[in-house]
């Protein structure tokens, strides 16, 4: 049997748990944390906590309910179940329990814009009104965001990480959508599928999330066989006339990868705009993660 190796930062308490990682763990999910010894009662107090009053809040407290259940049956993680109980648990009457920020977790700065980028906008829109307009797809949306940054966190189940990321998607693929206007008319076209990978600073290489995404959007492309537009970015550090190089290495380094995944070559068009098109409008010459960044639309 494979051990995760957080069981064993965890049993070995707080000082063995910071060795286990090169991250500073300082801020790491401290007023609920989990714990390996806690984790039934953890799931009892959750059980007998007050019921949700909104459809959103029963259905995301049945996801981490559900969530907290595998990390402790299947994957023996009972540090992380015990989290996602005592994260249930909040979940009562109409309190509103928000994804998990990625400054909590064991990452880099880099991987922490990275996430919160992907966070603000799920934030959007359930600030939107999603919340009360789709609650089952919206805590789907919520719990595999958290089931993302967790397993992230941990790192050695890559394809459970995948599948986070592909439920994640799917989900925020129909927050997105429109709802459909009641008149007769012709069957739309499917939107176009958006996938966004990130940059470290003057790089072009491609980060382990960034393989994540791309293993999605290949996978997408194959269920559509549709075209794809790849369009790099850059941020506003540094000459515009440099930045619009860099953002056509990172295009050929994303198209790369995506033919490598068995991606068509001819039915990708490719584009660069260096700094010409901020996700996050910004003074020149100042460095922003989210800019840094390639965008794959799969139609």
């Amino acid at each position: 049997m494979q051990i995760n190796p957080k069981i064993l930062c965890a049993l070995g308490g707080v000082a063995l748990l910071s060795a286990c990682s090169s991250v500073d763990n300082s801020g790491t999910a401290v007023p609920y944390g989990g714990n390996p010894f806690t984790y039934s009662s953890s799931v009892s107090s959750a059980l007998s906590s007050e019921e949700p009053t909104t459809d959103f809040g029963k259905a995301l407290k049945a996801e981490y309910l559900a969530y907290a259940q595998r990390e402790a049956d299947e994957w023996y993680d009972f540090f992380d179940a015990d989290f996602f109980a005592k994260k249930a648990g909040r979940v009562s009457g109409d309190t509103i329990v928000l994804p998990e920020d990625p400054a909590n977790w064991r990452f880099s700065d880099e991987e922490i814009a990275q996430k919160r980028a992907v966070r603000d906008e799920l934030l959007a829109l359930l600030d939107d009104g999603k919340r009360e307009a789709m609650p089952a797809t919206a805590a789907i949306a919520q719990s595999r965001y958290d089931c993302w940054v967790e397993e992230s966190e941990e790192g050695w189940q890559t394809e459970l990480i995948s599948q986070c990321w592909k439920d994640f998607e799917a989900a925020m693929s129909e927050l997105r959508a429109e709802q459909p206007a009641v008149v007769v008319a012709p069957v739309a076209a499917a939107e176009p599928r958006l996938f966004t990978i990130f940059f470290d600073f003057d790089s072009v290489a491609i980060t382990p999330v960034s393989e994540r995404v791309l293993d999605a959007a290949a996978e997408q492309w194959a269920s559509s066989m549709g075209d794809i537009t790849v369009v790099g970015h850059a941020d506003a550090a540094g000459p515009a006339a440099y930045n619009l190089r860099l953002s056509e290495r990172r295009a050929a380094a994303a198209l790369s990868e995506l033919t490598g995944r068995g991606v068509k070559g001819d039915m990708v068009s490719q584009d660069a705009v260096g700094e010409g098109d901020l996700l996050i409008p910004t003074p020149d010459g100042v460095r922003e993660p989210r800019n840094r960044r390639v965008t794959i639309s799969v139609d």
